[in-house]
């Protein structure tokens, strides 16, 4: 008795056979396979290795692999390269391959989150609010989501103008600040310098422009001495003696 297949049960057969060709490239029944494990750990270390220059608290999963994939197991450590660069990132994709007899690559994402201290608002910041240290504090954030920046002091917040409004816990970024100056480069300005007990003040002209915290240098008007000093307050700043 001769046994007829079905058109519909030739085309499942011809599916399955593809599936598991196009699953299991270099990795016949019963070679040695490479563990999805060891690729997931290559692809991890790579990223790892890339952020060890930072001081930031590093940690990284790679993503799952399709448990159908089989490949030949690499008889030469596996190479691991980023086939492109993403300055920051939450979500890194890295290239594991072997390059023996068997060659394959495989791409592998890589979840990354670097937690950091950085500028958050502590109160509401409205557009054209002057920032100052009790608006701001340092918060621990993944940074690695912050595609738009972030700052790390309170100086670098401390004396900006609000350009865009922040809200409560919000991250203080780069593109919501601008610098205020208190001091413009040309302008007369006081300075200020401590003698034991004595205060002395003197006129003097500002050879640099820049915000309260920051340090310019002033030319003293009397002495024509130039000197570095730290903006304190508009068109006011103070000498260390």
């Amino acid at each position: 008795m001769s046994t007829r297949y079905s058109p519909t049960l030739i085309l499942k057969q011809l599916a399955l056979l593809l599936t598991i060709c196009l699953l299991a490239p270099g990795a016949a029944l019963g070679e040695a396979q490479q563990t999805h494990n060891s690729i997931r750990k290559a692809a991890e270390q790579h990223v790892l290795d890339e952020l060890s220059g930072t001081e930031d608290e590093v940690s990284v999963e790679a993503g799952n692999i399709d448990s159908r994939l089989r490949l030949a197991a690499c008889e030469q450590p596996l190479e691991t390269f980023a086939p492109y660069r993403r300055g920051n990132s939450a979500r890194i994709t890295v290239g594991v391959r072997c390059n023996d007899t068997t060659r394959w690559t495989l791409y592998v994402p890589v979840s990354v989150s670097r937690m950091e201290e950085i500028v958050v608002a502590s109160r509401p910041l409205n557009r054209g609010a002057l920032i100052t240290t009790d608006d701001v504090r340092l918060e621990l954030r993944d940074v690695a989501r912050l595609h738009r920046g972030y700052i790390t002091s309170l100086e670098q917040a401390a004396g900006k103008r609000v350009k865009r409004r922040i809200q409560v816990d919000g991250v203080v970024t780069p593109d919501r600040i601008m610098v205020q100056h208190a001091v413009k480069k040309g302008n007369l300005v006081t300075i200020l310098a401590r003698i034991g007990s004595l205060e002395v003040r003197v006129k003097g002209k500002a050879l640099d422009s820049g915000a309260i915290g920051e340090r310019i240098k002033v030319r003293n008007s009397s002495s024509e001495r130039e000197l570095e000093a730290t903006i304190v307050a508009r068109g006011t700043v103070r000498v260390a003696t």
